[in-house]
């Protein structure tokens, strides 16, 4: 088991020091994420911060929605802050012309809501290992929604709101049946199984640190 710093430099070593492009990876997350999704959830709602974790989630989406899966793609945050690989692959999703929607006000929330409602499957990918505050506003209001749909839950990496190394919720935290972390598992994953549900390992292609 690893701490969120250690994975952290995991990442830094294999994007700066071994020169794999950070999209490469967060691919590969994505691609090893759809692998988890059971082939009979036809009804997917996808709810992405607008970090990297939020960008996994639209690659999900991307790979659900071109085999035929019927894909509704919410976006919490600022879009003025997300990240650059985030930004690659929401063009992609727009370019294709999956309809997104941007939830930038709390009366939104109801599309959240009734999309959920109707449901096979939601896919968490609002907040990664990076967490550093308690979770309020939109996204706190967001993840209630989620955690009292009863509607299974796969998260991405980790379920949004947990903390990575002591696997205490901040604030909220998303109650997930499934979560498919990346490369090593993470020590707050370890004992919050009322959080994490079962939890996958899979290899994203980050080469063991040397130092």
């Amino acid at each position: 088991m690893i701490s969120c710093s250690e994975m952290k430099e995991m990442d830094r070593y294999a994007i700066e020091e071994i020169g794999i492009p950070s999209i490469v990876l967060m691919e590969n997350a994505a691609l090893k994420v759809v692998k988890n999704i059971s082939p009979i959830s036809e009804k997917i709602v996808l709810v992405c911060g607008v970090g990297n974790n939020g960008g996994d989630g639209l690659a999900v989406a991307r790979h659900l929605y071109l085999s035929g899966r019927d894909v509704a793609v919410f976006i919490l945050g600022n879009l003025e802050r997300r990240t650059k690989d985030f930004g690659i692959n929401l063009s992609i999703l727009k370019n294709l012309g999956v309809e997104i929607k941007e939830i930038a006000e709390g009366n939104m929330l109801e599309d959240l809501r009734k999309s959920i409602q109707g449901s096979d499957l939601i896919i968490d990918a609002i907040f990664g290992i990076g967490i550093s505050r308690d979770v309020t506003g939109l996204y706190r209001k967001a993840i209630e929604i989620i955690n009292n749909s009863y509607k299974p839950v796969l998260a991405v990496d980790i379920p949004s709101g947990l903390n990575g190394d002591t696997g205490e919720p901040m604030g909220i935290a998303v109650k997930a049946r499934w979560t498919v972390t990346f490369h090593r598992m993470k020590k707050g994953l370890a004992d919050a199984k009322v959080y994490t549900g079962e939890v996958i390992v899979e290899d994203i292609g980050i080469p063991d640190y040397h130092e």
